[in-house]
């Protein structure tokens, strides 16, 4: 029977990633984590600015990579695309890798140009700020945005933001982010069903989610994408936040009268002030 959630790799897989991506981890972590590397069912997502680059896979019977990605972020590079034999189909290139090409692949310049494709046609707000909070929140202990864009196998709705928080006896309980700009009309009551909608799956399936996201951890930390000293152990206990940027007029009315339907519901509201006395 397949499980409910599985974003993890395959040990093949994973010992094939950790041999084979030192390099591109590294550049991901010199961008301060604007380039990001998510595990999914046995193979990776690629992001910059919290749109998918491509999709890796690992083929072990022929020990080849195969490399999906859309074709609006690689059309126009003539040399990457003659280079490295490929498919077209209609929306994506389909690459296939051996392990030697993988850096001049993923070469600083080719991702940069892919960075670049990625500005020009795929601007959405609220990606932006979703991208913001991963990458102003790395590197901490206390609360650990462990995946993105979560769907299951019971649902194809995706929470923007899936975390740990620790709780007062060191362990882990999950924490869903819901990721809205102030000027999002979702956030005058929608955003409560899709909170909780989120948060009752997780419940419902709690054993198979922390299986699943101990593993993700555990790949990650090996993988240097998440400090290697934690132990991770996830508890029952699922919270639920909205977090709320920009828009300060907009949302702190939306916010009244979402606290005023539902004064339980969790709500941060990050704002864009210019405070002279934090002037450094």
């Amino acid at each position: 029977m397949k499980r409910v959630i599985s974003r993890y790799l395959s040990q093949e897989t994973y010992e094939a990633v950790r041999r084979d991506f030192g390099f591109l981890i590294e550049k991901i972590k010199q961008s301060g984590f604007e380039y990001g590397l998510q595990i999914r069912d046995d193979y990776l997502n690629l992001y910059y600015k919290g749109n998918s680059l491509g999709k890796i896979s690992y083929r072990r019977s022929n020990n080849l990579y195969k490399i999906r990605i859309h074709r609006k972020f690689v059309e126009g590079m003539g040399v990457m695309v003659k280079r490295f034999r490929n498919v077209q189909e209609k929306e994506y290139y389909l690459f296939t890798i051996e392990r030697g090409q993988l850096h001049p692949f993923f070469s600083t310049r080719n991702l940069l140009l892919m960075g670049q494709k990625v500005k020009d046609v795929q601007f959405q707000e609220e990606i932006v700020f979703e991208q913001m909070l991963l990458t102003d929140n790395a590197n901490r202990d206390d609360l650990i945005i462990i995946d993105r864009q979560v769907v299951d196998r019971n649902s194809s709705t995706k929470m923007d933001l899936l975390a740990i928080k620790r709780n007062n006896s060191g362990k882990y309980q999950f924490c869903v982010l819901e990721v809205k700009l102030g000027n999002n009309l979702e956030l005058k009551g929608e955003v409560f069903t899709q909170l909780g909608g989120y948060i009752e799956r997780i419940k419902n399936n709690f054993q198979q989610y922390k299986e699943c996201y101990e593993i993700n951890v555990f790949q990650k930390q090996g993988l240097g994408l998440l400090p290697e000293g934690l132990k991770i152990d996830i508890v029952e206990g699922v919270l639920g936040v909205v977090v709320v940027g920009g828009y300060s007029g907009l949302a702190e009315q939306s916010i009244r009268e979402l606290k005023a339907q539902h004064p339980d519901i969790r709500v941060l509201h990050i704002k864009n002030e210019i405070d002279f006395d934090k002037v450094k």
